[in-house]
């Protein structure tokens, strides 16, 4: 849903014959499937007006507080509705003791946000991906619980060091997730469900070359029973780059009883 309420708010600002728009429909379309949920008019409001943007000083006389709330108005009637109940907006548990040992860390790596993450799903994070795992039941859009999950542990362990972006456009697809960290270089997540063969290299790998990264991730929620359960290789070479993977086990087997 994010393209389109990008959509929506490029569309309005042309419509007002507003210039200088850069990246605020970009920047107000995550904030808003992100965040409108969890927030109230005023809250949300403040959130928006934290928005870098060129759009209100190319455009001098326009009062931003009143165009925003405007704005906020038709985004809520065309929007609010529809937000996506397989949106996370809290990641269990918190990420307090993973932001603080990301922090601490001499570099950020996306390497080592992944391994916090692959630590953070399989130790509190379970139980969001079934209705029951007994009978092998999952949630509805699974890969979409990834994808939020992830951003919002993201967005919790790095604060204001870096970017976090959901379904980014990327030719005619959209990349699950990219992370900006402090070196200012786009790092590009896909997410799977990982329940029986491998898949998502090659939509990876298309992302990759639009996106010109000769590196990728593809992190594999994977919910295959352990007897089903074979090796991932860790990188996996393509004529665009290299994509690692990460493996988030969220069907281990139950420690004995005995």
């Amino acid at each position: 849903m994010i393209f389109s309420i990008q959509r929506f708010v490029e569309d309005y600002l042309k419509a007002c014959g507003l210039s200088g728009g850069d990246q605020y429909a970009v920047a107000l379309a995550n904030l808003y499937d992100h965040s409108r949920v969890d927030k109230n008019e005023q809250q949300f409001l403040l959130a928006m007006r934290r928005i870098r943007t060129t759009v209100f000083r190319a455009n001098a006389n326009l009062n931003r507080a009143n165009f925003e709330k405007s704005l906020l108005k038709r985004l809520d009637t065309r929007f609010k509705k529809k937000l996506r109940s397989d949106n996370p907006t809290t990641f269990p548990g918190g990420v307090v003791l993973e932001r603080a040992r990301i922090l601490k860390a001499k570099r950020k790596s996306i390497n080592g946000l992944l391994k916090e993450f692959k630590h953070a799903v399989e130790s509190k994070a379970i139980d969001t991906f079934w209705v029951s795992r007994k009978r092998g039941q999952l949630r509805p859009k699974p890969e979409k619980i990834a994808q939020g999950l992830l951003a919002m542990f993201a967005k919790g362990a790095i604060g204001d060091s870096g970017v976090v972006l959901r379904e980014l456009v990327s030719g005619i697809g959209f990349v699950d997730v990219s992370i900006i960290l402090s070196a200012r270089t786009p790092h590009l997540i896909e997410l799977k469900i990982l329940k029986d063969g491998l898949i998502g290299p090659n939509q990876l790998a298309t992302y990759m070359k639009t996106e010109r990264r000769q590196e990728g991730w593809l992190a594999l929620v994977d919910v295959r029973v352990q007897q089903k359960k074979s090796k991932i290789p860790k990188d996996i070479a393509t004529p665009h780059g290299t994509i690692k993977t990460l493996v988030i086990d969220v069907n281990p087997t139950a420690p004995s009883k005995n």
